[in-house]
């Protein structure tokens, strides 16, 4: 995956002024001084409205200020809606909005949130993510201050993040390819939840799953790009996957056991063919972009050295490990589960199957008169390797490879990887010569992680798979 880092800068300057007679939760004195107010989103990223970087005109956003130390509940102001111009002033939106400082100089923070809504006496906001014709209006953004301020302050600077999770997808489909009816849907995911303005929680309903679309726009030239802003989960369930509609026929992409990360934007390019009148559609790797918010200047991040910056062409390329899955026996008349094979090359590292169904998994270890030992992951059977105990510790460029074979004819996607939390989209190709390997190398993996997995799920693994020559490198 490529990631690229969006930094959003909100900084609030300018003055606003009103008179002292508005009837706001306090009267104030003619000595207390307006809050003053400014934004700006910056980012080097294209800006569109503040789903991405920058305000339309009219954005609402609403507007806390309470007693430094205390909570909503103590609040000094309770919503107030101020209006966003193009660069960045906020505005009142009518005169008994406007925020005053307290006027004998105590201190107070600020709790900012967009869009602004009516909030219920709990501080809950009502999230819904459903009707996706606007997803600019359902971004979710929100800062809090702790450090004080009060009449005697200067410019008050605030960061706002981003907190629900942006998908994109940039379509590009061949000119033989007429997309009669064309759509894009997310499945096996929630629309609804609340989010505490009090904490900054956000729960998700409970209940049954829904089917969110995306908002498709053509860009012309056979280009279109397809987006959605959803709810951060964990993990994704089973029966979450992305379903293209052409005309009468569904091309589904799962994304099972995928997380969905809050404050990030996942972007996957896809490509629709025509194989003999099917649409054939392809859908790439996910490149990963964090809003970062931060004051100050634009900042930008390098893939590679987020977080220790140095050049990337320098250092060496070593083998963190590699794994051969040893050599193995038949226990009996049986073939050991991953959970029962004592044989690994890394003899100190943790091996397992988190799909065990009681002491038996579906995941063994296995040879045969031509492929020596691996690991098969039988057809229809969710089962999992997960190797853990290695260190990618100040490691950068890292590069996992594996060899992969199927019984039948497949794809080398079906066996889905993730590297710690983050799950890797394995690029499609097609295995046509059965139990014949071919090597998988997915580079761009995340920083720090210290588990590789490897996942087999019953919906999509009907062929049975087998997986061998394990290797993780990375620069030094």
């Amino acid at each position: 995956m490529k990631i690229r880092h969006i930094v959003y800068l909100i900084a609030f300057t300018s003055a606003v002024f009103f008179s002292c007679t508005s009837d706001d939760e306090h009267s104030l004195p003619d000595t207390s001084r307006a809050v003053s107010f400014n934004t700006t989103i910056a980012s080097n990223a294209q800006s569109s409205r503040a789903i991405n970087n920058a305000w339309t005109a009219g954005d609402k956003v609403g507007v806390f200020m309470i007693p430094q130390g205390g909570g909503l509940k103590t609040a000094l102001a309770s919503n107030k809606k101020y209006s966003a111009s193009v660069a960045g002033e906020l505005t009142y939106a009518s005169e008994d909005q406007a925020i005053y400082f307290p006027s004998d100089g105590s201190k107070v923070d600020f709790v900012v949130y967009y869009p602004y809504t009516t909030v219920a006496d709990d501080n809950q906001v009502v999230v819904d993510v459903t009707d996706q014709s606007s997803p600019e209006a359902i971004d979710l953004l929100y800062a809090p201050t702790n450090t004080g301020f009060s009449n005697t302050s200067g410019k008050i600077s605030l960061n706002l993040k981003h907190q629900l999770t942006r998908m994109v997808l940039n379509i590009t489909k061949a000119p033989n390819v007429t997309l009669d009816k064309f759509g894009v849907k997310l499945l096996g995911t929630r629309a609804n939840a609340t989010f505490d303005l009090a904490t900054g929680t956000l729960n998700a309903a409970t209940g049954s799953n829904s089917v969110i679309s995306y908002k498709v726009t053509d860009k012309g030239n056979n280009q279109l790009q397809a987006e959605a802003i959803v709810l951060p989960t964990d993990k994704l369930g089973d029966d979450a996957a992305i379903e293209f509609t052409i005309g009468s026929q569904k091309v589904k992409q799962s994304l099972r056991g995928i997380s969905l990360n809050s404050s990030t934007n996942y972007t996957n390019e896809v490509n629709i063919s025509n194989n003999n009148g099917e649409p054939v559609v392809l859908m790439g790797q996910a490149t990963i972009t964090d809003w970062i918010t931060v004051a100050g200047d634009d900042i930008n991040l390098d893939v590679d050295n987020a977080t220790n910056p140095t050049d990337p062409s320098t250092g060496t390329e070593n083998t963190i490990f590699a794994e051969t899955f040893g050599t193995v026996k038949k226990e009996g008349n049986y073939w050991p589960g991953v959970n029962q094979f004592a044989g690994w090359d890394n003899n100190t590292f943790t091996f397992k199957d988190n799909y065990l169904t009681g002491t038996y998994s579906n995941a063994s270890i296995r040879s045969t008169s031509t492929l020596d030992s691996h690991v098969w992951f039988a057809a229809s059977k969710n089962s999992s390797l997960e190797i853990s105990g290695f260190s990618t510790s100040g490691y950068k460029s890292m590069k996992l490879s594996y060899a992969i074979a199927a019984n039948a004819a497949g794809n080398q996607n079906v066996i889905q990887v993730k590297c710690g939390n983050t799950t890797i989209i394995v690029p499609p190709l097609a295995i046509s010569a059965i139990n014949t390997y071919q090597t998988v190398e997915l580079s761009n993996l995340p920083d720090n992680f210290t588990s590789i997995e490897f996942i087999s799920s019953t919906d999509t693994n009907t062929a049975g798979y087998r997986l061998d020559n394990v290797k993780l490198v990375g620069t030094k």
